[in-house]
């Protein structure tokens, strides 16, 4: 019988304790699996291993945003209900300093927007987006989510210096 990449990665973990990229690669699993409760067990358990973790403060808070971001209802993924606005703090917590930890993790800062968004604080959002734009302006989803928040085309709320996309050649 063939084993799952979930058992495969617990037997990982249970014969090296410290392999971090084990129990970052099984926390993302759970974590895809909506079952943030026990994702975040995990990522704590990397946490505790490697305070600094970038990665880990990203998952713990996707872990938090996941109902926000995903319009579901927190009881739905969570075994208890929980506040909106205790969600949305906690994953910017977690998601503030994921991006202090790595300033170029991006995904920290679409997340922290779409959050502001979803909540209804608009220019905290643009702001966002703009940071994760001037770290890689080729992320096309994140220019549609600001042209969708302004009404505006990107090339009119970017910095001039943000490249977005190929040079037009001049004829």
């Amino acid at each position: 019988m063939e084993r799952s990449t979930k058992e495969t990665l617990e037997e990982a973990i249970s014969e090296h304790p410290a392999d971090i990229d084990a129990r970052m690669a099984l926390a993302e699993l759970i974590r895809n699996e909506r079952s943030p409760a026990e994702a975040l067990q995990l990522y704590d358990s990397v946490l505790q291993l490697d305070t600094d973790n970038p990665l880990a403060y990203l998952g713990k808070g996707l872990c938090w945003a996941m109902a926000l971001i995903d319009n579901l209802p927190a009881g739905d993924i969570w075994d208890i209900e929980i506040d909106e606005e205790d969600m949305v703090e906690n994953a910017m917590e977690y998601l503030e300093q994921a991006a202090e930890l790595d300033p170029e993790l991006t995904e920290a800062y679409n997340v922290m927007g779409r959050l502001l968004a979803i909540t209804s604080q608009d220019e905290e959002a643009v702001d966002m987006f703009r940071q994760s734009l001037q770290v890689d302006p080729t992320q096309l989803e994140v220019v549609e989510d600001l042209r969708e928040l302004t009404g505006k085309p990107a090339w009119k709320i970017l910095d001039k210096g943000t490249w977005m996309g190929e040079e037009e050649e001049e004829s």
